[in-house]
């Protein structure tokens, strides 16, 4: 029998399962996901005149970093970016956790974890998302002209061990390519152990 042909985003998928095209559907069309991670990328870019600070301000900022960079990761889950972004590494800098009991009030964060410890690492763009999806915590701080500087971040996961600072300029790089960036081939294949479908990407 003839496995029925599916013409999906600009792909043409041979597939034996709806649930092929189930997954791909998730995401049909990425470009409307990309406009918005445009519009993410331009918001959180320096302004020449940046708003005084507030509460809802602060509070936005954070949002809209977590709430783009998990677009990111879906995007990612669905194939919908080439080795580019798989390949890509993000510059942030960990300080190491104190030991002392983790209840974070946010002027307390230098109590919690070592300022002096500063390490610079470079993780892939997955690490970064999940320190966002799934922080304990995010701090964002301004600079002397008033525009983001960067966030302090961990996950659950990492809180025990370090808190990662986070460059809005590392941000807005992965946001850019996350617009730009297209697979030009895709292929799935199905992992009956795992029971999911694995996409693979050029």
């Amino acid at each position: 029998m003839t496995k029925p042909s599916t013409k999906v985003g600009g792909f043409r998928l041979l597939t034996n399962s709806k649930l092929c095209c189930c997954f791909i559907i998730m995401v049909i069309e990425s470009h409307y996901w990309r406009e918005d991670l445009k519009r993410y990328a331009r918001s959180l870019a320096p302004k020449k005149k940046p708003p005084r600070w507030s509460e809802r301000l602060v509070v936005n900022f954070e949002k809209d970093v977590t709430i783009a960079l998990f677009m990111v990761r879906r995007l990612v889950e669905a194939g919908k970016f080439s080795s580019k972004m798989r390949d890509h590494r993000v510059n942030l800098l960990r300080y190491r956790f104190n030991g002392r009991p983790h209840s974070l009030i946010y002027k307390d964060i230098d109590e919690l974890y070592d300022l002096s410890t500063e390490e610079a690492v470079v993780k892939d763009v997955g690490f970064l998302c999940n320190q966002f999806i799934h922080a304990d915590f995010t701090y964002a701080l301004r600079g002397g002209d008033r525009n983001w500087d960067g966030l302090y971040t961990s996950s659950d996961f990492e809180k025990k061990g370090w808190v990662y600072w986070v460059p809005v300029a590392e941000i807005i790089k992965v946001l850019e390519l996350a617009v730009l960036d297209c697979p030009s081939s895709l292929s799935m294949s199905y992992d009956a152990d795992k029971e999911k479908w694995i996409v693979q990407t050029d």
